[in-house]
């Protein structure tokens, strides 16, 4: 008898699992897959030009964001970039790399300077609670990796603004390259918090 309450158990698991915020999550994935000239294509159209692009807790925070990862070799971009860690970041070095593995041809060594705040970050135009920022499409990065649960997401986020701007996506995650450029991450650390705006 123990099995069949296990299996139970489990089958109410997958159950939950597969609705999230009361839609089947086979409907979600399904309408977000694209092919991968057509994404690269409507993210060519939506990038847009910024001085500075920062991403407040409130945007940056998804749901169950962990449960997908990115294409091995991450998705592919316009032109080959890099980034350099500051000394502020470099116990964060892993997390960081791996958000930035989100992305073909991203590359540590050189290029665009990421630097880690231990708060949000003020300096980025706009107002709210700012955990990330990209300035002038790849100039420089700060991230407030305290800020957020899913720290990976934020970097992919972040170095993705070195192409793209936002997409119509409401929450980021790791479904696709234009999910991972949402305007927000929704529920998670933050608690009374449900949207994490992302600059």
């Amino acid at each position: 008898m123990p099995s069949k309450r296990l299996t139970r158990t489990g089958l109410a698991a997958v159950a939950a699992a597969v609705v999230v915020n009361g839609v089947p999550a086979h409907a979600e994935l399904a309408s977000g897959v694209q092919s991968d000239a057509a994404a690269a294509k409507t993210q060519s159209a939506q990038a847009q030009p910024v001085e500075a692009h920062g991403i407040t807790a409130e945007e940056l925070e998804a749901a169950g964001s962990a449960l997908m990862e990115p294409p091995p070799g991450g998705w592919p971009v316009p032109s080959r970039r890099s980034y350099y860690l500051t000394g502020s970041c470099q116990a964060s070095a892993s997390v960081i790399a791996a958000g930035a593995a989100a992305w073909q041809g991203l590359t540590q060594g050189g290029g665009t300077p990421v630097e880690c705040r231990n708060s949000y970050i003020t300096d980025c135009g706009g107002g709210g609670r700012i955990v990330g920022c990209n300035w002038g499409r790849g100039q420089r990065i700060a991230l407030f990796l305290g800020g957020v649960r899913d720290q990976r997401l934020l970097a992919a986020h972040e170095f993705g603004h070195d192409w793209y701007g936002h997409s119509s996506y409401r929450c980021a995650g790791w479904g696709s390259a234009s999910e991972v450029m949402a305007p927000s991450l929704c529920g998670g650390k933050l608690g009374k918090t449900p949207l994490i705006p992302i600059d």
